[in-house]
């Protein structure tokens, strides 16, 4: 297997939010619980807001432009010092710090929903009543972030990759990561790149963050990578920012 790289990003896991990936539960009535908003009205706001979206399909995803300024307050608090977070906890919530100190010790408030709250605040750059924003939060947190996989390839997964490669026998799998300038580079190229592939190459596209198994299997670590398979076995791999035709090289045999 031939591999060649260029600028690329390190594919990591984001696996700091404690997340409900199957459902979010909007109908459970709240209204009057010590003060709580109505989550389906929360929710609304998010949809309204940008900050999420609801899929085709009905499942709910956060936008790559709330991701882009939440990972700005994830990379700057999540492993910030304990003293930081306390300070931060009394100043944004308005609370005296012993108060921050037995909400985080108590898992009343985590680190993750600090950042929420944050993200949402500067995303939205408006007033938002205490009980909304902290519903907002709690919903955003259980929210998957929207996949960077572009909507023109088949996007498959941990469980779906192994079968479509051994289904064709040409295949042109992309490797995709959330926020990464070069993937967003590739993109900006994404009709030409097709275009130059032979029609008898299937291509697909992978979360590279969300697909362990793949990755162990296939040896990527940064994206965006291009890999092609042959009659289901892996035969040649390009990372990084990519042309068209560099991509197109790679199947040049088929010309």
């Amino acid at each position: 297997m031939t591999a060649e790289t260029n600028d690329a990003h390190m594919i990591d896991d984001d696996r700091d939010r404690d997340r409900d990936r199957d459902h979010v539960d909007t109908n459970t009535d709240t209204t009057g619980a010590g003060g709580q908003a109505e989550p389906e009205a929360a929710l609304n706001k998010l949809i309204q807001c940008d900050i999420v979206i609801e899929n085709d399909d009905g499942t709910l995803a956060t936008t790559t432009e709330y991701e882009d300024i939440r990972r700005i307050y994830h990379d700057t608090y999540m492993d910030a010092p304990r003293e930081r977070i306390i300070t931060t906890m009394a100043d944004v919530f308005d609370i005296e710090e012993s108060n921050a100190v037995t909400q985080l010790e108590e898992d009343i408030v985590s680190r993750a929903d600090v950042i929420s709250y944050l993200a949402i605040d500067s995303y939205i750059d408006a007033t938002l009543d205490p009980a909304m924003h902290a519903m907002m939060v709690e919903i955003v947190n259980r929210v998957d972030p929207e996949s960077p996989v572009p909507d023109e390839v088949i996007e498959l997964t941990d469980e779906s990759y192994s079968s479509f490669v051994t289904e064709h026998s040409e295949v042109l799998m992309t490797v995709w990561k959330r926020r990464c300038d070069p993937c967003r580079a590739v993109k900006s190229d994404l009709d030409s790149m097709l275009e130059s592939i032979p029609s008898n190459v299937a291509i697909a596209g992978i979360d590279g963050e969300n697909a362990p198994s793949f990755r162990r299997e296939t040896e990527i670590t940064a994206a965006p990578a291009f890999i092609r398979y042959q009659k289901g076995n892996q035969c040649g791999v390009k990372t990084g920012r990519q042309s068209p035709d560099a991509v197109a090289d790679m199947f040049d045999d088929l010309s």
